[in-house]
């Protein structure tokens, strides 16, 4: 009987007590903290800025001009960028965005402008206060010389009220060319810069006028790239007739323009020959040529399709800067969607062939180490050669270049073979002369614009005596040329006199005799 009933008790108090380690309906003591859902990187803010670099502004007697404009910001790939612009007092609103790079104007009658121009990135970004430039159109003046003046006892030579962005330096020691790009202007002065003479009305082509060149060895044979760079005009006799158009718009694509003109040395049968380097904005420019045994002798493309022309990578060039070698080369600054190089193209001189950049090294990218280069556009760029450069030769194959675009690698290079030096320039650069041997020479580089505070007319130039040194050292003028941008420098050819041409307020062609010490204007 005790056993039933302690068997009962147990039976009982196994039913009384639940299977587990806590009640059913019991929570733990401690919560787990709720999980945070993760926060989503936002699109970075990129504060996009376009720069205006060509294109007319203040007042202008003219109504048919292009504006071009590039960002400036080095981390951004151009080729995502597309733009809108607005013509304040032509336009009702701001056209679509746009990959387009330039907008060129016709026939706009007398009054106020303001051209806004604005970046949109993929990520549909846009740059919130858009460049600008104000213009006033007013009627055009009489055709007449400009006006010069020669400071008593200073030998000063000043063009005054031309807009100088282009000079040309003969080979004779006296005959300078100078062009005002915005309202298509040329210059001649017979007595090395003492007079002017104004012989815009022997070219036909609208403005902006875009190049200027000179032959190396025929003061008198002169190119001017006209109608925003879509034609090209030569003369024989130094623009003492009328000169002639070489029809290039027929050849070149329709969104493509010159941008930079060379004139090779005579070299026998054909007697020389013309080259333009084109752009875009894209990637999609080259070079033409065109053999002038006679005027008109027709242009042919050199570039696209030729050996070696596609840069490392593939695709296209646009070209900012051309030159011609005392021994016929073709040398380029040319720039792909991504990077800038220097293009090196052997003629046939026989034919209409073209080999670029058979040289070991070629071509060579214009840029400081771990920097990379940019795409195209540049804002500027040039290239100046020593006078025994010699294609055959690696010590004489010896370059001089500059480029600017708002990036880290902008600079003067010194290209030896096919290394290049980068040269440390005080500020960016807009032009650049040597004068001199690969042995022995000198370099004057001209600002891409006036960088002081406050009211500035006056745009640095910078000498260098010891430019082949791997250590160059700059100086800059203690009395710089008049002008508020662009200088554009080039050498007498005897190297005893330095020129310079400027843009913006108060520009003028100067010169100096003391290796652009001091600038007399």
């Amino acid at each position: 009987m005790m056993k039933v009933q302690v068997l009962l008790l147990l039976l009982v108090i196994l039913m009384a007590t639940p299977f587990g380690c806590a009640e059913p309906n019991t929570l733990p003591s401690t919560l787990p903290t709720p999980t945070t859902p993760p926060i989503l990187p936002s699109t970075p803010v990129i504060h996009l800025h376009t720069e205006i670099y060509e294109g007319p502004t203040g007042s202008i007697n003219y109504g048919t001009f292009t504006f071009k404009w590039a960002s400036t910001l080095s981390s951004v790939d151009p080729s995502t960028l597309t733009y809108a612009t607005y013509l304040q007092g032509f336009d009702q609103d701001y056209t679509p965005f746009l990959s387009d790079t330039s907008r060129t104007f016709t026939n706009l009658p007398n009054g106020n402008y303001t051209f806004y121009v604005k970046a949109q990135n993929k990520s549909g970004q846009i740059e919130t206060v858009p460049a600008s430039r104000s213009i006033s159109i007013a009627g055009s003046p009489p055709q007449q010389v400009a006006q010069v003046t020669v400071p008593t006892g200073s030998g000063g030579l000043t063009l005054i009220g031309g807009d100088v962005s282009r000079i040309a330096i003969s080979s004779d020691g006296l005959t300078l060319y100078a062009l005002n790009t915005l309202s298509g202007r040329l210059y001649r002065s017979d007595n090395a810069g003492i007079g002017w003479l104004d012989i815009s009305n022997k070219i036909a082509g609208g403005p902006p006028w875009v190049d200027l060149t000179v032959a190396p060895d025929d003061p008198l044979f002169v190119a001017v790239a006209t109608d925003s760079g879509r034609d090209i005009y030569i003369s024989a006799d130094g623009g003492a007739t009328n000169f002639s158009s070489t029809g290039l718009a027929a050849v070149i694509g329709a969104g493509q323009a010159a941008r930079c003109i060379a004139i090779s040395p005579g070299y026998g049968s054909p007697q020389r020959e013309i080259a333009a380097g084109t752009w875009n904005g894209a990637a999609g420019g080259s070079v033409f040529i065109n053999i002038l045994t006679s005027f008109g002798g027709g242009w042919f493309n050199a570039g696209t399709g030729s050996s070696g022309w596609s840069p490392p990578g593939g695709g296209g060039t646009d070209v900012a800067a051309i030159k011609y070698s005392s021994d016929g080369t073709i040398l380029l600054v040319a720039s792909s969607a991504t990077q800038t190089f220097l293009y090196a193209g052997a003629r046939d001189l026989g034919s209409r062939g073209t080999v670029w950049n058979s040289l070991s090294g070629y071509p060579v990218e214009l840029g400081a180490p771990g920097k990379g280069t940019p795409g195209t556009p540049l804002i500027y760029a040039d290239i100046s050669l020593p006078s025994d450069y010699d294609v055959s030769n690696p010590y004489s194959r010896q370059v001089f270049v500059s480029w600017r675009k708002n990036h880290a690698s902008q600079d003067i290079y010194r290209v030896v073979d096919s290394i290049p030096y980068r040269m440390n320039a005080p500020e960016p650069i807009a032009s650049i002369a040597f004068y001199g041997s690969t042995a022995n020479g000198k370099l004057l580089a001209g600002a891409a614009k006036c960088i002081s505070s406050g009211g500035c007319y006056q745009v640095q130039t910078y000498f260098c005596a010891n430019p082949t040194s791997n250590y160059p050292v700059w100086q800059p003028s203690q009395k710089a040329p008049t002008g508020s941008r662009e200088a554009r420098v080039a050498w007498s050819a005897d190297g005893k006199m330095a020129y310079a041409g400027t843009s913006g307020t108060e520009s003028a062609v100067s010169h100096s005799r003391n290796n652009g010490g001091t600038w007399n204007q």
